[in-house]
């Protein structure tokens, strides 16, 4: 099974996944995306994030090339197509 590296960046700084997970293909790894940064958001106060709009997470694979991108509002900007 292939493992993917989910990045997240605030648009300064880039914070880098070195574990990675093993998924089965880019329907697991949008529910993967989705609930990292669902997890993210919640875990930060109101009053510290009020703007997402730079924050986005990038999904690589092993050889570190972008399978999927999505912005903090979950809404997908790039993305590698299953064919």
């Amino acid at each position: 099974m292939p493992r993917y590296y989910f990045h997240f960046s605030d648009g300064k700084h880039v914070f880098s996944d070195s574990t990675g997970l093993e998924l089965t293909g880019l329907a697991d790894i949008r529910d993967r995306v989705i609930k990292q940064i669902r997890t993210v958001k919640s875990s930060q106060s109101e009053h510290s994030v009020q703007d997402w709009a730079d924050w986005k997470m990038n999904v690589v694979d092993a050889n570190g090339n972008l399978v999927l991108e999505v912005g903090f509002e979950l809404k997908p900007t790039k993305w590698k197509s299953d064919n």
